[in-house]
């Protein structure tokens, strides 16, 4: 009986606390369906136990059975051959002598011919003019009689060569040559060269995706002033590879232009770039 009173869900303790009170509210119906409800969350939460078990169980035995998927890294070479000036013993040209002009010589002065000695095979064919024919006379390169007048001294320096200034006729800058007497160097010299393609030189991405690899040979035409222009592929492998060339080359800095006679004139070069594609496990 003690055990009925303490019930609050009993049915006949719940008419009485809810006499004359109002039904309809949410208390009177849950503390009536108190068993039906608390028997479908126990349910509830049994089966879901169960089921995560189960689930954890089966995904943890299948997890050990997988093996992790093996991957390929791929690693990129860029093989840089060192630049190696070629030199070729050119013949130096002989410079040209200026033909000499003859000195003006005044028609109003009598002269006589000064012939300046020089030691030549045979006979010479005119001899020089004694020192008392000369008594009076200008000194001029030829032997006129003149029409008198005031004597005047012909300047002796004219109608010789005259040399130590200007460009060696032998040389033409603007020329392009193959090969002169100290070729093109890049800045640093080929440890120098092969740093510069190292740091800047990129694998193209068509080349790497499809796997190949390449040799491409660029011609260019080494300034006077060490300047590369003209920059073209005359040997190509595509993938992109000959535009890489391209772009690198038109970054270098000025190289140490080539020279012939001592003067720096432009010089075509050609350089090889290869391009190796290599796969690791």
């Amino acid at each position: 009986m003690l055990n009925e009173k303490l019930n609050l869900y009993n049915p006949e303790w719940l008419e009485l606390v809810f006499s004359g009170k109002n039904k309809q509210y949410g208390a009177y119906e849950l503390r009536q369906n108190y068993n039906r409800t608390m028997a479908k969350a126990m349910g509830i939460a049994f089966t879901v136990v169960i089921s995560a078990s189960c689930i954890f169980t089966f995904a943890g035995g299948h997890a050990k059975n997988v093996q992790p998927p093996t991957t390929k890294d791929s690693m990129i070479t860029v093989v840089i051959p060192p630049v190696q000036p070629h030199r070729q013993e050119v013949k130096q040209a002989k410079p040209v002598e200026p033909a000499a002009t003859a000195a003006p010589r005044s028609p109003a002065a009598p002269s006589i011919k000064y012939t300046i000695p020089h030691i030549v095979p045979g006979e010479v064919d005119e001899n020089p003019p004694k020192i008392d024919d000369m008594a009076g006379k200008e000194v001029s390169n030829v032997t006129s009689e003149g029409k008198g007048g005031q004597e005047q001294m012909a300047d002796p320096t004219q109608g010789q060569a005259q040399g130590g200034a200007g460009t060696d006729p032998g040389v033409d800058v603007n020329k392009e040559y193959k090969s002169v007497e100290i070729m093109p160097e890049p800045e640093g010299g080929a440890a120098g060269w092969a740093k510069f393609l190292n740091k800047n030189l990129r694998y193209p991405t068509q080349a790497q995706e499809e796997g190949k690899s390449g040799r491409v040979i660029v011609s260019f035409v080494v300034e006077r002033d060490g300047r590369l222009t003209d920059i073209v592929v005359t040997g190509k492998a595509g993938y992109g590879m000959d535009e890489e060339a391209i772009r690198v080359l038109k970054l270098a800095k000025p190289w140490k232009p080539g020279k012939q006679n001592g003067q720096p004139v432009r010089v075509r070069y050609s350089i090889p770039m290869n391009f190796q594609l290599t796969e690791q496990q």
